[in-house]
């Protein structure tokens, strides 16, 4: 199957037995509280909201939302709030990272920590992805900026990692790969 639209992603991932629990790391964002609802509200995630409490509840109540107190983890510090969603989702609490209201580059630490972070000894990667009106399917841009100067045998990694993410996810043999560079500023760097 390749999925052509969330919509299909969202059918399919509602056909899952349990819901998944999603670290929030900075949830105390409008923005982020509503997306984070929606997906509760669809079956999809039973969520952790890492950040400042009192924010959290104030949007929570502003959106006529509740999240029990329990699920709720009082981190106003991004940095902190970073890391203890990570070590949620280290320790096996939660199975996956929401990235709340933070720079990429406070999360992407707190991820790459060789001590407290998610790294298991393998090339670590990250993905996207995007549903484009006029393109006939989603595309999934993998690592923006993780690993800077990849060696091949990185990038032959990251294709593995992406494929096999895939294949779990219900794609068949039939993923197509490009290989580019795909940040947002031209740097002789990357």
């Amino acid at each position: 199957m390749v999925f052509t639209n969330f919509d299909q992603l969202i059918e399919k991932v509602k056909g899952y037995p349990a819901r998944k629990r999603m670290a929030v790391a900075a949830a105390g964002d409008e923005h982020t509280l509503q997306a984070v609802m929606h997906a509760r509200k669809e079956g999809i995630v039973d969520p952790l909201l890492v950040g400042d409490k009192a924010e959290i509840d104030r949007i929570l109540g502003e959106m006529g939302e509740t999240v029990a107190p329990e699920h709720i983890f009082d981190y106003p510090d991004v940095k902190e709030a970073a890391e203890y969603a990570v070590h949620l989702v280290r320790e096996g609490e939660a199975d996956f990272l929401m990235k709340g209201r933070l720079d990429t580059a406070v999360i992407l630490k707190a991820v790459v920590n060789k001590e407290h972070g998610l790294g298991q000894g393998r090339t670590m990667s990250h993905f996207t992805m995007f549903e484009i009106p006029t393109y006939h399917k989603i595309l999934v841009p993998v690592d923006g900026g993780m690993v800077t100067y990849p060696t091949l045998e990185q990038k032959k990694e990251q294709i593995r990692l992406i494929t096999e993410i895939l294949h779990k996810m219900g794609y068949g043999e039939d993923i197509k790969v490009g290989v580019l560079c795909a940040a947002e500023n031209v740097s002789p760097k990357i």
